[in-house]
């Protein structure tokens, strides 16, 4: 294993800053506890802390990109008391909004238990889109160009098809935008065939979309390698505590291990990694500097309570090498 010479330019044209909208399709009021004595079934059980946030993938995702001076706008679908709490607490953030509202419904709540053994997740399913309510959200989408990203992150709503997010994918796809891809199953299957830009899997969800078995993240190379023959011009694979890889459109693969640190909340470090990553590109940074970035802020997203703060994601970013090229 030995360093080349390091990986081009993320392509950003010339012009203004890109604006990184994200696209949160089933967000969630996240509640998550933390319990210290074991759960008894059948019985009443006491919280020890929580903590209610506005959840979603893309949501967080912008909540780095604010964090690291990169224009962002949050789109999604909200309904009812639940949507109005996320819309509220986005607000606060000052980060700009386009919702679109969908009636008699409300936006799902996810339940997140933190033990010392780590966090059990009991996700909702979310509220029903029209087809009118997806075309609303289209049509808000064109404003953007080649200049621009979209992040297509998370869940797709409960009555939407697999497609949902490739068929966006292609009615936006003469605007020249470039997509990035956060989501599982046949939806992120599906959304590769557009040739995204990056897409973003960890090893279970990378396990889970091609029907393998994977030991090691080495085992992992073919498989990222897959990937972007299936259509993804950069994947984004993360390794939890052992960093992620990186495969780019050119058969390059670079690695970049995690530093160290307590972990105190890995909820939100996946999407903090793809923020990370993104505010590189639009900064039109090295994909081995956006990686880099990626990296820096998913860790310190999983050091902290909730999402990291730019000064806990410079520190970090300060202490990591180069990536390292896999030959």
């Amino acid at each position: 294993m030995k360093q080349k010479k390091q990986a081009g330019a993320a392509g950003q044209p010339a012009g203004r800053m890109p604006v990184i909208a994200t696209v949160t399709a089933n967000p969630a009021v996240d509640y998550t506890v933390t319990v210290t004595e074991a759960i008894a079934i059948n019985a009443v059980n006491r919280t020890d802390d929580e903590l209610i946030t506005a959840g979603g993938k893309g949501i967080n995702v912008s909540l780095v990109l604010q964090q690291l001076g990169i224009p962002t706008t949050v789109y999604g679908y909200l309904a009812g008391a639940t949507g109005s709490m996320i819309a509220e607490r986005l607000q606060r953030t000052q980060i700009p909004t386009d919702w679109i509202y969908v009636p008699n419904q409300m936006t799902r709540i996810n339940l997140k238990i933190r033990q010392e053994s780590g966090i059990t997740e009991l996700n909702g399913r979310g509220v029903s889109v029209s087809q009118n309510e997806t075309d609303q959200l289209v049509q808000k989408l064109r404003k953007y160009g080649e200049n621009d990203f979209i992040v297509f992150a998370g869940t797709i709503p409960a009555s939407a098809p697999a497609d949902c997010y490739a068929s966006m994918m292609d009615a936006l796809a003469d605007t020249g935008v470039r997509f990035a891809v956060d989501t599982t199953g046949e939806p992120l299957r599906l959304a590769i065939e557009k040739k995204p830009f990056v897409i973003k899997p960890n090893l279970p969800e990378l396990c889970d979309l091609l029907g393998v078995e994977i030991d090691t993240w080495w085992d992992a190379l073919p498989c990222g390698k897959q990937l972007v023959d299936m259509g993804a011009e950069n994947v984004l694979l993360s390794l939890g505590a052992e960093g992620a890889l990186l495969f780019t459109a050119e058969h390059r693969v670079w690695h970049l291990s995690a530093p160290h640190g307590t972990v105190k909340n890995a909820v939100g470090s996946g999407d903090a990694m793809l923020g990370g990553f993104l505010s590189a590109c639009a900064s039109g940074q090295p994909l081995t500097e956006a990686l880099r970035r990626g990296i820096a802020a998913g860790s310190a997203t999983a050091f902290s309570e909730w999402i990291a703060h730019r000064s806990q994601i410079d520190a970090l970013l300060a202490q990591l090498p180069q990536p390292t090229e896999l030959l």
